[in-house]
């Protein structure tokens, strides 16, 4: 079910301390962190100046203002996660939010901490935010400006391809590769004492998202290829109000949470209020269940409901939400005057590589954090503005934990005396000693990403049932591959080590092995709750489990496990 990459021969080397995949707001965090601390660091990234962070709209939730507390934000969390939260994880990500808004704003990034805002599932005004609806924009402006500040060396479009371990099956770094401008790839190999893999966003895997057209769940394949614990990957959070245009796919524009915290609200085809009498919060109800209601009212048919912001009037819409009112301008829609036709997109994976609050994993020296990772924070559902907040914690932790353990088992002696240095140029590009190459196969074609796509979101999208999943998943199996499998069913390029390999061709392998995760999981859990939804199956389980899902090599196991 999981494809591994065509093989390729490394024709250059770097070595690190720490190798931070991602460069998002947890990837930064982490790379900062890990630099404070004295150690060598190289950072991959697709796209420095892309990514998921600055399209961010809302904002960080933070328990910063009159009358709010930790503990309320904590049990909001808990209660959008809808179960599978993990308590002290949660406790720890509301105590640590001030101190991350603190240091964001330490850094220069122009953040409102007295105007809060509301936005669904919460019962406090706590969204801190920025620009109005850019907040993303300004906390990565702020990271990547103390980022060019810093020690760490940035290689920019770079793609990571697999993980490398060593004979004890630790992680010893990274099998990459730079990308040209058509998209052909120089391979190369990373040796590093940790990875930190923070390029998780998988929305690429649906037909329509509100993720940049680079998220295609490199982190969490790379790590599932490796055989890394996963868990909760069925969990796929369906942002409400993504802009509906007759016939878009991939990337549309995402109508910010916070438009209904201002008073917009949700309108069926006929005009009537659509959560009323469905949710005490009404339209600003957790996001399972708003997508949810309105998957009921659009129905198989598709097609869009209205979000009515009229109310609003022309200067808060204009003054306070820009982004939305421009990008519904740019296609010919007015929100100060007309309806703004929306329906639900993937937009956040609430699942993920198995990791605590500091990044690790069940790999010895590989972290993940951000969206990559299931820390126990988002559970079933993610609470609107978590996203970052806990992106900025989580990253910042996992890199003082590699500078503690370096430190402590003193087996980088000299990592301090360099500090400053960036990642260093080995000569030669030969096999590594001790180090295992990632198995190879033939990949997935690039040409059927648009028909994978579209049967993502028809049987694992909002609502799903069994027979659905169970033709999803003949459908993932029946994938193209890039490579011809020869007789043996040995691929080509496994035989030469030599075989071209292109970045589209990664990205659609990427994106067939998270594909491939979240179906056989959503086929697991014949339940309801949070954002999976199945309709053979509506009511929840009396007792909370995870899923969990490992590769090992030749099958992939899905299991469960009681909290």
């Amino acid at each position: 079910m999981i494809r591994a990459l065509p093989a390729v021969r490394p024709r250059w080397r770097l070595s690190a301390d720490v190798v931070v995949v991602g460069s998002g707001a947890a990837g930064i965090a982490a790379a900062l962190a890990a630099a404070t601390r004295g150690l060598r660091v190289l950072m991959i990234t697709k796209e420095l100046a892309g990514g998921a962070t600055p399209l961010a709209q809302g904002g960080l939730a933070a328990a910063i203002g009159p009358g709010d507390s930790f503990a309320s934000h904590a049990e909001d969390t808990l209660v959008a996660g809808a179960g599978l939260c993990d308590r002290d994880t949660v406790a720890a990500l509301a105590a640590s939010a001030p101190a991350a808004i603190g240091w964001l704003a330490a850094l220069g990034a122009r953040l409102d901490q007295t105007a809060l805002r509301l936005e669904g599932g919460h019962s406090n005004r706590r969204i801190v935010h920025s620009g109005d609806d850019a907040t993303g924009a300004e906390v990565h402006r702020a990271l990547r400006a103390a980022l060019s500040a810093s020690p760490v060396e940035v290689r920019d479009g770079t793609v990571a391809l697999d993980l490398l371990l060593g004979e004890g099956g630790a992680a010893t770094g990274l099998l990459a590769a730079t990308a040209g401008p058509g998209g052909d790839l120089d391979p190369g190999v990373v040796t590093a004492g940790s990875v930190v893999l923070a390029a998780g966003g998988l929305g690429q895997a649906f037909a329509t998202t509100s993720n940049p057209p680079g998220a295609t769940g490199d982190a969490i394949a790379i790590a599932a290829r490796a055989g890394a614990e996963l868990r909760d990957p069925e969990f796929v959070q369906f942002h409400p109000t993504v802009l509906w245009l007759d016939g878009a796919t991939g990337q549309c524009p995402l109508i910010t949470e916070a438009l209904r915290g201002a008073g917009a609200v949700l309108r069926d085809l006929d005009g009537r209020p659509l959560m009323a009498g469905h949710h005490p919060r009404g339209d600003l109800a957790p996001r399972d269940v708003v997508a949810a209601r309105m998957h009921e009212a659009i129905g198989d048919r598709g097609g869009h409901l209205w979000l009515d912001a009229t109310a609003l009037g022309r200067s808060v819409l204009e003054e306070g939400f820009p982004t939305v009112t421009a990008a519904c301008r740019a296609n010919g829609i007015d929100p100060v005057t007309g309806l703004i036709p929306v329906a639900p997109g993937a937009h956040y994976s609430c699942g993920g590589v198995q990791a605590d609050l500091d990044g690790r994993t069940s790999i010895a020296g590989l972290y993940a954090v951000g969206e990559a990772a299931s820390t126990g924070v988002q559970g079933a559902n993610r609470l609107a503005s978590n996203s970052v907040t806990e992106a900025v914690i989580a990253g910042r932790r996992a890199g003082e934990a590699i500078g503690c353990e370096v430190s402590g088992a003193g087996a980088r002696a000299g990592a301090g005396a360099r500090a400053g240095a960036g990642a260093r140029a080995d000569a030669g590009a030969g096999p590594v000693s001790g180090l295992r190459m990632p198995p190879a196969g033939g990949g997935v074609s690039p040409g059927g990403r648009p028909a994978l796509a579209a049967a993502m979101s028809r049987w694992a999208g909002v609502l799903r049932d069994r027979d659905g999943l169970e033709r999803l998943v003949r459908t993932l199996a029946a994938a193209e591959g890039a490579r011809r499998e020869s007789a043996s069913g040995v691929a080509d390029g496994q035989r030469s080590r030599d075989a071209g390999l292109d970045l589209a061709t990664v990205e659609a392998t990427n994106l067939h092995t998270v594909s491939a995760l979240i179906a056989a999981a959503a086929l697991r859990r014949a339940e309801s709750r949070g954002c999976h939804r199945r309709r053979d199956a509506p009511q929840a389980s009396a007792a909370a489990r995870h899923t969990l899902a490992r590769w090992d090599g030749r099958r992939l196991h899905v299991t469960e496990e009681a909290l």
